[in-house]
């Protein structure tokens, strides 16, 4: 959101009002402060309860607690971003979905996120779809042309605004200690609730035969602050030869490794539309995706959470030399951030 929050900001007429629910506070305010953006206001959730329920009824409270505005943007498939949408529309606010449409066709994968991004396109003033997929699978759902514009992903505007100006990865100050210079690199991401347990940790199996098998390799795991993650990951993997488990990093290192990675094993939705910025190789530890087009593109393969499986995919790209792939980015021309705000500004325009 923050290319979109820029973009507003660009708006003579228009002030954005950010707001942030709290969850993983460090890392949402340094990728903020990436873009220069400093005033946040933040809503701290008072549960510490899991339990999804709690959290969207705290969500609810607070949200509806701030003052209105005249138009309201929510982002994905979150929680947050759904109680957000359900909020203004009690509010009688009208709120734009960005990335509205993403959907896996199976309403328990990913768990909840399939939900949150299908009830929250109900709820919406207008649907800024990202790519001519999303617009399709809205259609479909009965949904109104007229609400829905499609704009490419925001994610591509952010990338390629951080990636003219970071250095490479091993040259960051939070990396130099971190990576070999000789060693081929591979990024891993792991977090979703529905990797939770035993499809993590054959995951984490996976990654430690790739590397005992491949001494010119080096693997780096930002690890995920949930407890659950988090124990899952450093039980199977701490201490091990080669495979760096960090905390999280900075959005510009993520990116920085993104961009210089050999290959990328992840379950995150966002990198699914980064990653192909740059042509690096993705293998999909999930079952499901609601980006196909990585897939059709030939940018990213779904390999599940299956240990053996995932060794045999990543075998087969690493034993290339050159594995960067030379194509174009399906998700977006890096001017979603202006057809958004431009669509709000000219509906506040109309209303007043």
């Amino acid at each position: 959101m923050v290319p979109v929050i820029s973009a507003i900001a660009n708006c003579p007429n228009l002030h954005a009002h950010v707001l942030m629910t709290g969850q993983h506070r460090d890392i949402a305010s340094n990728a903020l402060e990436s873009f220069d953006i400093h005033q946040i206001n933040w809503l701290d959730v008072s549960s510490t309860s899991h339990r999804l329920a709690d959290q969207a009824g705290e969500l609810l409270k607070g949200i509806n607690a701030v003052h209105h505005p005249k138009y309201a943007l929510v982002h994905g498939d979150t929680t947050t971003g759904f109680v957000g949408a359900l909020a203004s529309f009690y509010s009688a606010i009208p709120v734009g979905h960005v990335e509205a449409g993403l959907r896996s066709g199976e309403l328990q994968d990913p768990f909840p996120e399939e939900a949150n991004r299908r009830l929250a396109d109900q709820l919406c003033h207008r649907l800024f779809a990202p790519t001519s997929i999303a617009k399709d699978n809205l259609l479909r759902e009965g949904l109104s042309n007229e609400k829905i514009l499609t704009t490419g992903n925001t994610v591509v505007d952010a990338v390629r605004h951080l990636a003219q100006k970071i250095k490479p990865a091993r040259e960051l100050d939070e990396l130099k200690g971190v990576l070999g210079q000789q060693k081929r690199l591979v990024l891993v991401t792991t977090h979703r609730r529905e990797n939770w347990g035993d499809p993590m940790r054959h995951i984490c199996q996976a990654i430690k035969r790739i590397t005992e098998a491949l001494e010119d390799l080096q693997v780096i795991l930002p690890v995920h602050p949930n407890p659950v993650v988090k124990d899952m990951i450093e039980s199977e993997l701490k201490n091990t030869p080669r495979i760096h488990l960090v905390t999280p990093l900075s959005y510009e290192a993520l990116i920085a490794l993104e961009r210089d990675a050999d290959l990328i094993l992840t379950d995150s939705g966002g990198i699914q539309e980064e990653a192909p910025e740059f042509g690096t190789p993705l293998l999909i530890l999930r079952k499901t995706t609601e980006r196909p087009e990585a897939l059709t593109s030939g940018l990213a393969k779904l390999v599940g959470t299956c240990e053996q499986t995932i060794i045999d995919e990543a075998a087969h790209i690493l034993k290339c030399k050159h594995t960067q792939i030379d194509r174009q980015n399906p998700f977006g021309d890096g001017h979603a951030s202006q057809r958004i705000a431009a669509a709000v500004e000219s509906h506040i325009n109309s209303a007043d």
